[in-house]
């Protein structure tokens, strides 16, 4: 079952060559799993160095390493267009810090051996996951954009803001046009889509999380691109059949 994992980056400069030695360190140590993963390092509208350090990093990469690059800034964007030229079986992502444990991808190619599973979701919420460094700030409008997204939407997933998601391919390939998320909102979109499939087709993993110093994003940005999906997704569920 080949696996691809896409590290989405704008603006990333200052840390994607620590995330993704880390990354790229776990792959080496498991070679088993690494003989069937690639990665996509997806840049989208950076201004900085990113897009020089990706193709730096690329070739040296233990596993086969495409570089991706649009004008445009939106973290969906870069995830679509990614997996829109994908040929892997299991799709997803992973932030660029790699706060989330690499670990954890071996229980995501585990689940997915059962077919009926469609996405596999990492959430900082469920009792066994264990979450260090994470402000105060970060933990309140993560547990208010819980509240409003399950409640607005009807999603039941627990988490999801959290950067380390997948999904089957297969799957998504026949929503990838009809999709509407730009930005950070695509998650919830696509688990929204998956949960209608039936019980055992989102499954959640606690996870260990470790969050990283650097991070630029704009909390308040971010809640209202949240917001915009929610309403979107609000509008246009009748005609995601």
């Amino acid at each position: 079952m080949k696996l691809e994992i896409t590290i989405p980056c704008h603006n990333e400069a200052h840390r994607l060559e620590a995330g993704f030695a880390k990354l790229a360190e776990w792959l080496r140590q498991h070679p088993r799993i690494a003989a069937d993963t690639t990665l996509v390092i997806a840049d989208n509208g950076s201004t900085d160095a990113t897009l020089e350090i990706a193709n730096r990093l690329a070739p040296g990469s233990p596993v086969p390493c495409r570089v991706r690059h649009l004008d445009r800034a939106g973290l969906a964007l870069a995830l679509r267009d990614a997996w829109d030229s994908s040929e892997a079986d299991i799709i997803g992502y992973a932030d660029t810090d790699m706060a989330t444990d690499p670990e954890h991808l071996l229980e995501v190619v585990e689940r997915f051996q059962d077919a009926n599973v469609l996405a596999v979701n990492g959430s900082r919420w469920l009792k066994a996951s264990v979450v260090s460094k994470r402000s105060l700030k970060r933990r309140v409008c993560s547990r208010l954009l819980r509240m409003g997204i399950g409640f607005l939407t009807g999603i039941h997933a627990t988490d999801i803001a959290c950067g380390f998601k997948f999904f089957r391919r297969s799957w998504y390939a026949q929503w990838s046009g009809k999709v509407f998320s730009e930005q950070f909102f695509l998650g919830g979109e696509l688990l929204y889509l998956a949960q209608r499939r039936g019980p055992g087709s989102v499954v959640e993993l606690p996870l260990r999380w470790n969050d990283q110093p650097g991070s630029r994003i704009n909390i308040k940005s971010a809640m209202l691109s949240y917001w915009d999906g929610i309403q979107k997704l609000r509008r246009h569920k009748k005609n995601l059949r």
